[in-house]
């Protein structure tokens, strides 16, 4: 169950990453005052709360599947 806690946090830390080069770019190439930059934010909210619901959904599931003295 560690293995599967350690991957779900590694895989939410590279995709808040790239979500937040992909945001800061939008940024750096249109400015904050575009409606794209805030087009591109929402996105990158949207798609943040998704990567957490969905490994939040695999870890519970691995965690109702690992029962303590076979972990």
């Amino acid at each position: 169950m560690r293995t599967t806690i350690v991957w779900a946090l590694r895989t939410w830390a590279k995709l808040t990453l790239l979500f937040a080069v992909i945001v800061g770019g939008t940024w750096l190439y249109l400015g904050s005052a575009s409606g794209w930059f805030w087009i591109v934010t929402g996105g990158a909210l949207v798609a943040e709360w998704y990567v957490i619901r969905q490994l939040a959904r695999e870890w519970s599931w691995e965690a109702r599947a690992t029962w303590w003295w076979s972990a």
